[in-house]
């Protein structure tokens, strides 16, 4: 079965040239070079935000800015646990989609960039900026932004690469794959094995 029978958003035949390339933005299944936009955008989004808290107004200062940020890393980890586990494995749409990703784990199947930056920015920045202020948003973004930087990175990595000697990917590589065959009832923490270890999942 591939991928496409368990998601509808793809690539219909026959498109090419510009429609072509607008269509892979926002394909689940894009080419590779759609894909890997991903490890372009964000260090460059998480420049434009270190930048925003230090030098826009009402500017944060360097050790407020490592502490926001490293509270937006935090709190992302507990993200990608509940996404993983109550969004992506049991919500219409977001399920078929990651379920494809799990009958073919080596596929380039990921949220397109343009859908998780809209995302973030209508979902996740604006509400910070009316709740904290744009400075302290902004290095809360920070730490947010790389934490989904570090959870597509090792997710990448978990699937296209061997773990280099290194035993902290090693120890995700495990922790991943048993996740993808144990029923996908545990281990839904990819950048850390915390939130699994803390809410009994963790296998």
């Amino acid at each position: 079965m591939r991928w496409s029978e368990y998601w509808p958003l793809q690539q219909a035949e026959g498109t090419s040239g510009l429609r072509h390339s607008a269509w892979s933005l926002l394909s689940t299944n894009p080419p590779a070079w759609v894909y890997f936009l991903d490890f372009a955008v964000y260090p460059g989004l998480i420049l434009v935000c270190t930048y925003d808290a230090l030098m826009g107004p009402g500017s944060v200062g360097l050790v407020r800015l490592a502490a926001l940020a490293l509270a937006g890393y935090g709190i992302w980890t507990f993200a990608e646990y509940v996404l993983h586990r109550a969004v992506f494995h049991h919500v219409p749409g977001f399920r078929h989609a990651h379920f494809a990703h799990h009958h073919a784990p080596r596929e380039l199947i990921g949220t397109p960039t343009l859908v998780s930056t809209a995302i973030f920015a209508v979902a996740v920045y604006v509400p910070l900026v009316e709740l904290l202020g744009r400075p302290q948003a902004s290095a809360l973004s920070v730490g947010l932004l790389a934490g989904y930087l570090a959870y597509i990175s090792v997710h990448y990595l978990v699937h296209h690469s061997a773990s280099g000697g290194l035993a902290t990917l090693r120890r995700l590589k495990r922790h991943h794959a048993l996740h993808h065959h144990r029923e996908n009832r545990c281990n839904f923490g990819v950048t850390t094995r915390l939130w699994d270890r803390m809410f009994g999942t963790l296998r």
